[in-house]
């Protein structure tokens, strides 16, 4: 039996915010609930939490229990509005390393290519020529995985 995952919606994000805030459940009853796993609904607590005596997460008191400004500073709370931004900016954000978008190598790759070198000789040669620059580093399967790639197809560096 395989399993199958999914994103929380948005709409089981504002149930976890009732259930937690409001009614005070902990995590294994709030799990119960909305029909969840338990390590999914601490993850998402632990990824929307929302401190209330700040607003950009830049002020984390060291004791909160001693902050005396009021019962709702005691606790960070979850947010289901803050939660469901955060993973809308996570989902938009790339999850991959654009290597090949850096000028240099990809001209200095696609040389080697024409020339006729394999994608482990490119590897090596890189190391060898710019020893001290990040930029200049690519493996040899994620070169073959470039010229695989749909837009390199018309190209045809498959030599």
């Amino acid at each position: 039996m395989t399993k199958v995952y999914s994103h929380l919606s948005a709409e089981e994000r504002v149930r976890i915010d009732e259930l937690r805030n409001r009614e005070g459940l902990g995590v294994r009853q709030i799990a119960l609930r909305i029909g969840r796993d338990k390590s999914t609904v601490s993850r998402e607590l632990r990824r929307g939490l929302w401190f209330a005596s700040n607003e950009n997460d830049s002020y984390r008191p060291y004791r909160p229990k001693r902050l005396k400004t009021g019962a709702w500073t005691a606790r960070p709370f979850y947010s289901a509005l803050t939660a469901q931004r955060k993973a809308e900016t996570r989902a938009r954000r790339s999850r991959k390393p654009l290597r090949m978008a850096y000028d240099p190598l990809l001209s200095w790759v696609m040389d080697a290519l024409r020339k006729g070198w394999t994608p482990e000789l490119i590897e090596g040669r890189l190391k060898i020529e710019w020893p001290d620059d990040p930029r200049m580093r690519i493996s040899h399967e994620c070169l073959y995985q470039w010229i695989y790639a749909k837009p390199q197809k018309a190209l045809d560096l498959r030599q």
